[in-house]
């Protein structure tokens, strides 16, 4: 997820929030929020956060933790492809990990990316469990898909949203240019398609 400032991106990170409550139980799902301006610290239920990552330490912690959990998920040359959408071969919640204004955290292209313990589980993240949502600011958003974390998602096939976003950062996503919003609107791509979408506002007071 990419956007100028005050174009939707934490809202978003919000609505998704409410939409894993919404759907699963505390003990089904379970949230790591990477937010190092603690602009969601109000947003994700005690009982299904399990981190609320605030510094750089504390994110390699966390993600190494997550990533030792994973591995006893992977699945096994026994596993048939019938049983790879059931995701029957391992128990425990879902786990989604939602990272706001993740240039904070990037740090550059030449840092090592926090996030790398879990690069091997994006692709087969659904059948794993892990869902790995990313927002950024549109601002160098055209220079930071030479990022770790950016390149796998895109080479995993991932979605991506693209908010308010200057055109003079050239294309993004594929062939997407962005275009200047109204904050709220966004281009959903996916399988390199691109649809112009709205999102709902979250009221940052209702519980």
């Amino acid at each position: 997820m990419v956007g100028d400032t005050e174009s939707g991106k934490t809202n978003l990170l919000r609505r998704v929030t409410r939409g894993i409550t919404a759907h699963y139980a505390p003990d089904e799902a379970k949230i790591i929020v990477v937010d190092y301006r603690r602009t969601l610290v109000d947003a994700v239920p005690e009982e299904y956060r399990i981190g609320h990552v605030i510094s750089l330490d504390n994110l390699k912690e966390t993600i190494d933790g997550a990533a030792r959990a994973l591995r006893t998920r992977v699945p096994g040359a026994d596993i048939a492809p019938a049983r790879m959408r059931r995701c029957d071969w391992w128990t425990g919640p879902r786990l989604f990990v939602l990272v706001d204004d993740y240039d904070m955290v990037s740090g550059g292209n030449s840092f090592q990316s926090p996030f790398e313990p879990l690069f091997e589980d994006l692709t087969l993240g659904f059948e794993m469990g892990l869902h790995l949502v990313v927002a950024r600011s549109a601002m160098g958003a055209g220079r930071s898909l030479g990022d770790a974390l950016v390149r796998r998602l895109d080479e995993a096939n991932n979605p991506a949203v693209l908010l308010s976003c200057p055109p003079t950062e050239g294309h993004l996503f594929g062939n997407t240019k962005p275009l200047n919003l109204p904050p709220g609107r966004a281009q959903h791509i996916a399988r390199r398609r691109a649809r112009l979408m709205q999102t709902a506002l979250v009221e940052e007071s209702t519980p």
